[in-house]
């Protein structure tokens, strides 16, 4: 008698729902060491620090800090920086081989566009900057920037005598990115409309589904 495909297929659904489960578990236990590897991490000597250029221009772009490890590894946190308004938009942090780091994040970086190298306590302050920019406009940053902002360690801003300025024009300027739905658009127009009053701040939205804007 031929195994009846009903079974076959649950039985196959339910390896692959096991295979899944179980790599979701990984993922989170290496997650939960994330903070504790990065903070260790912290120590080792400076590989990279260097943002894209258009930064300035476009009022968005990712920052870059690696450290180069004893082992072989390189620990990176990509901060996605909107320096116009919400501050650390994004984070993306990990531990990998240099040749993965090499070809995967700082190459890649390159291909972005051009990049300026600085001074890690001038990431910092640029970083944090930022951040201290959005929550004056009750704006948090990203919630695993509170991790990826490990990698500084003991780097002081306070050492970089650069000065960086946010906003536009002396004011928020919010541009809605492609992840930025409406629901999220509107949370963010009427947080800056009752901190900054009507005119105190501009913005652009994507056309597509009606955004509540504020009165």
């Amino acid at each position: 008698m031929g195994v009846d495909p009903r079974k076959r297929q649950k039985k196959l659904e339910k390896q692959k729902a096991k295979k899944k489960a179980e790599r979701t578990e990984i993922a989170r236990r290496q997650s939960q060491g994330m903070p504790v590897r990065l903070e260790a991490s912290s120590r080792a000597p400076i590989l990279h620090c260097c943002y894209l250029k258009a930064i300035w221009k476009v009022g968005i772009g990712n920052v870059l800090v690696s450290r180069q490890l004893s082992s072989g590894n390189v620990a990176f946190v990509m901060f996605l920086v909107d320096v116009s308004c919400l501050g650390v938009k994004n984070v993306f942090l990990n531990i990998v081989p240099r040749a993965v780091y090499d070809v995967k994040i700082y190459d890649h970086l390159l291909k972005q566009g051009p990049v300026q190298h600085f001074k890690p306590e001038c990431a910092r302050k640029l970083v944090e900057g930022a951040v201290e920019y959005a929550r004056s406009l009750e704006l948090p940053p990203h919630p695993d920037y509170r991790v990826g902002k490990l990698i500084f360690g003991d780097i002081s801003a306070e050492a970089c005598a650069e000065q960086f300025v946010f906003g536009r024009q002396g004011k928020p300027f919010f541009f809605a990115g492609p992840h930025d739905n409406a629901a999220r658009c509107e949370e963010i127009l009427r947080t800056l409309s009752r901190v900054c009053g009507p005119g105190g701040y501009d913005f652009v939205v994507p056309l597509g589904p009606p955004v509540d804007l504020p009165p």
